[in-house]
């Protein structure tokens, strides 16, 4: 067996799971094809029957012929509607399941794994290539009942005339051949154009989402520039395509001509020599079109085998983890955390390559207020990075409550920990359908006092629509700070043991802030409390500061101990009061 034909079985085998629910639907959906097939084949030799009764004279026997195909027409109508019902069910089925099962898997993925593709790449996979392999079904009984309807008519040529039978089968096998070239012709250059169009959908949906930067920065001619750059690859690419196709489409035209050309010559030569009657000739003539096509529907399959090969190829790479690596969690369950949080001599690079942590080691109490201060880039984030295992430590040990943060599983950590980052993002929901996120079956009076605390509900009970208000992609008809405090809200919702705050107030003006400020004091002593600041006014009161430098903890101690003892802290400090 080639390796493309198990390749098939194998994506095959793969989506008829998805096909749960749906079986019955698709075996009524072979048992109308077969029907519909029979159908097909008797009419042929109905309507030479007619040619005869016509030619005889017999009016009897051609009405009652006649209502005979009125009847075999009827069924066949209803057959094609049915099926296109049964269908219907087929496609949704399979299509709903896939998508689910991708959205579900896209969301299981490394963050590192998101990092490395465009958004495109994903978008593609979901909107575009499920429908590709949820048609596969339709497509095997398509073409079921399409060779059998023209087996059918293939037999009755045969019985009717052998030399025009043979010259049938040569007829559909050239074509045959001529289609199956132009298959193979095209599918190296689909694979490139799924490429080019993942880019242009990628940059595209960027340019949506960053417009209004666009606009600040005059920036439209440079942007146009690359998006239409991306198009024209696109539309190149898939005219390249429609070219080839035509020039196969051409020869295919050709060749038909040729051969009904052919067609009508032998079946002259075959009535001069008292091989064939006139009305038989007639029958066949029609005919001959399907017995030429006979091989089109297994051509047509091959085509969409090759479409349903990459498609599946593509989607099956992120649900099954061939090509993308997936969180990985341990099986350790532990309800509540305490809030201990200790790293031992850890390691991480982003690129594996670049060190950002190099040996970086601290231990936190639970309860406690943390912060982290330090210069941009000097590895803050990338702690907070590994305390949620968005990203996986490569050397040393991170501890929560002293058991290794692999070893727990994934509750354990994303239920007993929130963060609030500089830039929150807010989805296109209304703002409670937002807060809902952190807990879905939060009442309205909960998520107001979660308001409170974040100094949001009296801007959101100003709005028309109060809590119901949809705020746009990424929260457009928010302001900075206030994406930042329905952020706190959410946490807040949340109620988990440690919140993580990562530059939360940078966009705050400072009567805000004051307040972001008073609301973290008062979860003070009932959550570890992690805070990443490059204002050092707002961390003052922490039971501990951790000075990061190049990756390390340089310094640690309180503001005093630190302002007084440690010059690259007073460095900070100073540049701080000054801005």
């Amino acid at each position: 067996m080639k390796k493309s034909e198990k390749k098939f079985i194998e994506n095959f085998k793969k989506t008829w799971i998805y096909l749960k629910g749906a079986k019955g639907n698709l075996i009524w959906y072979i048992f109308i094809s077969i029907v519909e097939a029979t159908m097909s084949a008797i009419i042929p030799l109905i309507a030479a029957k007619i040619v005869l009764y016509i030619a005889d004279g017999a009016m009897k026997q051609l009405l009652l012929t006649s209502f005979l195909v009125i009847i075999i027409d009827s069924i066949s109508h209803a057959s094609q509607y049915f099926k296109d019902e049964v269908f219907r069910k087929i496609h949704l089925k399979v299509f709903v399941s896939l998508q689910e099962a991708i959205a579900r898997e896209t969301l299981k993925l490394e963050i590192s794994e998101i990092d490395k593709e465009s958004s495109g790449f994903f978008i593609n996979r979901l909107n575009n290539d499920t429908r590709n392999i949820s048609g596969i079904f339709m497509e095997l009984g398509y073409w079921l009942s399409y060779t059998l309807s023209n087996i059918g008519i293939l037999i009755t040529f045969a019985i009717l005339n052998k030399y025009l039978f043979l010259y049938a089968l040569i007829t559909c096998t050239v074509i045959f051949f001529i289609n199956k070239r132009k298959i193979h012709k095209i599918y190296e250059a689909q694979k490139e154009l799924h490429v080019l169009g993942e880019q242009k959908t990628s940059l595209i949906g960027e340019v949506v989402r960053g417009i209004r930067d666009i606009k600040v920065l005059h920036a439209e001619e440079a942007i146009l520039k690359q998006t239409t750059k991306q198009i024209h690859d696109s539309a190149k690419k898939e005219q390249s395509i429609k070219a080839t196709t035509n020039v196969y489409y051409f020869i295919e035209r050709m060749t038909r001509t040729l051969f009904d050309f052919g067609f009508l010559l032998l079946g002259c030569i075959l009535f001069k020599n008292n091989l064939l009657a006139i009305p038989v000739f007639v029958i066949l003539y029609n005919y001959q079109p399907r017995i030429r096509n006979l091989l089109t529907g297994l051509v047509q399959l091959l085509e969409y085998l090759k479409k349903f090969e990459l498609a599946a190829t593509r989607v099956y790479e992120v649900i099954d983890n061939q090509k993308f690596q997936k969180e990985k969690f341990g099986n350790t369950r532990k309800k509540k955390l305490s809030g201990h949080i200790e790293f031992k001599n850890v390691c991480f690079g982003y690129d594996g390559d670049t060190p950002i942590l190099k040996n970086l080691s601290f231990e936190i109490e639970p309860n406690q207020k943390i912060a982290f201060v330090g210069k941009s880039g000097e590895g803050k984030t990338t702690i907070f990075n590994l305390i949620t295992r968005l990203y996986s430590h490569q050397k040393g040990d991170i501890l929560l409550d002293g058991i290794p943060i692999e070893k727990l599983d994934c509750s354990s950590l994303r239920d007993n920990m929130s963060i609030i980052t500089q830039n929150p993002y807010i989805f296109n929901f209304t703002i409670k359908e937002n807060l809902q996120l952190a807990k879905k079956d939060a009442t309205l009076k909960e998520i107001r006092n979660a308001c409170k605390v974040a100094c949001i509900d009296d801007f959101i009970m100003s709005l028309p629509e109060k809590y119901d208000t949809k705020v746009g992609e990424n929260g457009v008809i928010l302001s900075g700070g206030q994406k930042q405090r329905i952020a706190i809200a959410r946490a807040l919702l949340m109620k988990t043991e440690i919140i993580l705050f990562d530059e939360a107030t940078s966009a705050l003006d400072n009567e805000t802030q004051s307040e972001i400020q008073k609301a973290i004091a008062n979860l003070r002593g009932e959550y570890t409390i992690l805070i990443i600041a490059h204002r050092l006014s707002t961390v003052v009161d922490s039971d501990k500061i951790f000075v990061v430098h190049d990756g390390k903890i340089i310094e640690s101690g309180l503001h005093k101990e630190l302002k007084k003892n440690s010059k690259y802290y007073q460095s900070l400090y100073e540049k701080d009061l000054q801005n």
